[in-house]
């Protein structure tokens, strides 16, 4: 390669490196959950405890998820409700001839579970001893629990 085009290589190396990159990138850390109500999180090998509400904030993505299904309403009862659902037969009474019914349960029942599936992956309930994903703010001293580390 001639050596002025080596040259220009260089500079726009040295150019791309020293463009609108933030000088104070906020790193992100793992956490230990300690305590539940409020969340309490320690960082740094214990050194560091975040309490939510003081310096410790749950994005509301996570809340959100968190809130979703808490009290099961939605994943208990839905195995045994699928399940008798796809036991129901149904024959014409005028003909004897079996139904569609069956056909049309067991396609609900498919798409019930789906999404009984979807809810149960998104469900986060945290515990004490989880480890949790917690980034920096810009504010000094303020962190956002994002998400739970699997």
């Amino acid at each position: 390669m001639p050596k002025h085009e080596e040259n220009l290589i260089n500079i726009l190396k040295n150019e791309l490196k020293s463009r609108n990159n933030p000088l104070d990138l906020k790193p992100v850390y793992v956490g230990k959950v300690i305590g539940l109500s409020p969340v309490e999180v320690e960082i740094f090998d214990g050194k560091v405890i975040l309490t939510e509400g003081d310096d410790l904030f749950i994005s509301e993505q996570f809340r959100l998820r968190c809130e979703i299904d808490k009290t099961t309403a939605l994943s208990s009862d839905v195995p045994n409700l699928l399940e008798s659902a796809k036991q129901i037969t149904e024959t014409h009474s005028y003909t004897g001839s079996p139904c569609d019914m069956p056909t049309a349960i067991d396609k609900l029942s498919q798409a019930i579970e789906k999404v009984n599936t979807e809810l149960l992956q998104l469900k986060c309930d945290l515990k004490i001893g989880d480890f949790v994903a917690i980034a920096s703010l810009e504010q000094l001293d303020r962190y956002l629990l994002t998400d739970k580390v699997i």
